[in-house]
């Protein structure tokens, strides 16, 4: 980190413009319930983001994703250092926790939902995992040839970075594979209480959209990983589908896609490339405006861990950590 903080790009004088895209997923306190079943990568506390937000202020120009790539592409003029943030997933939390820090600086933000799972009781598969694991029910899960080989006597337990090595162990199977095994289990009844809602419902959605700061993108229709195992039936479903129910929800163009886990193939590539503006993926590094890929943007995950002082966020901001 020595150095990485003061000697970044971030705060240096560009030639070119640049574009850094803030990758988020959960905003929670410490003291909310649902922290300590989520994986330590995926949180950040919402006085870390309004930390954040204060500090992007200082060296950039905060942007709408949609409205500088629509600038870029168009070679219209575009700030030499511009900042973008994004939510993946459209969880509650970010409904509850970001989007008054937002109101309170006044940034424009992109949120990317699972468009067939708002306001439904669905759960991602990585939380019913660590509910389990949390409860008490790793005997069961491991009963199970889907997870027996990934958990560990640690995550048994309840040890968040021992249930986050097994979830990343989980992730050689497909998400019907996990979703199938947990059905296999009935892993309602496992549970000692049942998980809290995850995702916003569509009024919570409207408002954010509503505030005029947040626009909506895509997530897919139901968070599939668009990897090889995907047929082009199901790739038109998540990728083409999702963008027709969230203009039909939203009432407003959706133009901005993000690919789940960052997997992607070249035929999911091309139906993103020829049904939206740009997509975001979840490979690290700072994008070049002569170079960008608009349908291939990089970003720079954020997580209490790595960004919960001054220091370490301008660290992140380098791009070299």
């Amino acid at each position: 980190m020595a150095g990485a903080d003061y000697f970044g790009a971030h705060r240096r004088k560009s030639s070119e413009p640049r574009l850094w895209v803030l990758m988020y997923h959960r905003i929670l306190p410490l003291d909310d319930p649902r922290f300590a079943l989520e994986e330590p990568g995926m949180i950040v506390q919402p006085d870390t983001f309004d930390m954040h937000l204060k500090e992007l202020q200082k060296h950039f120009d905060v942007v709408s994703l949609s409205e500088w790539v629509h600038a870029n592409q168009n070679s219209d003029p575009v700030p030499k250092k511009a900042c973008a943030i994004t939510f993946d997933d459209g969880w509650l939390d970010n409904y509850e926790y970001a989007l008054p820090v937002l109101k309170a600086h006044g940034l424009p933000a992109t949120l990317f939902v699972v468009a067939e799972k708002m306001g439904t009781d669905f759960q991602f598969w990585p939380n019913i995992v660590a509910g389990l694991l949390h409860g008490g029910a790793g005997a069961e899960l491991a009963r199970h040839p889907v997870f027996r080989e990934a958990i560990s006597s640690q995550s048994r337990e309840g040890n968040r970075e021992a249930i986050a090595v097994t979830i990343q162990r989980l992730k050689v199977h497909t998400d019907d594979t996990i979703f199938q095994a947990l059905a296999d289990l009935n892993w309602r009844t496992l549970l000692d209480k049942p998980l809290a809602p995850a995702l916003m419902n569509w009024q919570q959605v409207k408002e954010m959209q509503d505030t005029e700061q947040v626009e909506i993108g895509s997530h897919t229709c139901s968070h599939r990983r668009l990897n090889g195992d995907v047929a082009q039936d199901a790739l038109h479903h998540e990728i083409v589908h999702s963008k027709a129910l969230l203009e039909e929800q939203t009432g407003r163009p959706v133009d901005l896609f993000c690919f789940p886990n960052g997997d992607y193939t070249a035929p999911a590539l091309d139906l993103v490339q020829r049904h939206y503006l740009a997509a975001v993926t979840t490979r690290s590094g700072i994008n070049r405006g002569e170079t960008l890929q608009s349908h291939e943007l990089t970003r720079l995950g954020m997580h209490d861990d790595i960004s919960n002082s001054r220091r370490r966020f301008n660290a992140r901001l380098s791009g070299w950590i």
